[in-house]
């Protein structure tokens, strides 16, 4: 396994005065994810670039468990190994009441995944949805499409 980057100094670099931190291809894997859950300065973020670091399910529970996510509104979590049980823990997470944008494209969510994000009424704040290339199939894009929870979306992207 390789070392893990000094996520302090990696935050502090890349936290711009926007209030995005663009994390994306720094190889945090799971460790990483729950060492950046416990960090106070993820509180002074709104937008989260994760995109293709290997983070799996375990990674996405331990980061959405931190409680300094509560002002998130854009959540990018592309090109990961994000299964059904990530997708269940998104939609069951309560920490993250000002998401408004969630991106999930080539991750491995499934038929079972997405039909847990159209039921969870954790996310009705989404108008951005991006699952693109999760082999969510015709009922898991059905659950999407017709979910009550998703009456703000305005934007989705589906297999």
């Amino acid at each position: 396994m390789s070392e893990l980057p000094n996520l302090e100094k990696l935050v502090q670099d890349n936290l711009d005065a926007d209030k995005t931190l663009n994390l994306e291809t720094r190889n945090l894997g799971d460790e990483g994810a729950r060492r950046l859950a416990a960090m106070e300065a993820l509180s002074q973020v709104q937008r989260l670039e994760l995109g293709e670091n290997d983070l799996s399910d375990e990674g996405v529970a331990a980061l959405i468990g931190s409680p300094h996510l509560t002002g998130l509104k854009v959540l990018n979590l592309k090109s990961n190994r994000i299964t059904e049980e990530g997708a269940r823990a998104l939609a069951e997470c309560t920490t993250l009441p000002a998401l408004e944008q969630l991106v999930l494209k080539f991750n491995r969510i499934g038929e079972a995944g997405a039909k847990h994000l159209a039921a969870s009424e954790n996310l009705g704040g989404l108008t951005t949805l991006d699952l693109f290339r999760n082999h969510i199939g015709v009922e898991g894009a059905r659950a999407i499409k017709t979910s009550k929870n998703f009456s703000r979306l305005s934007r989705v992207r589906l297999d």
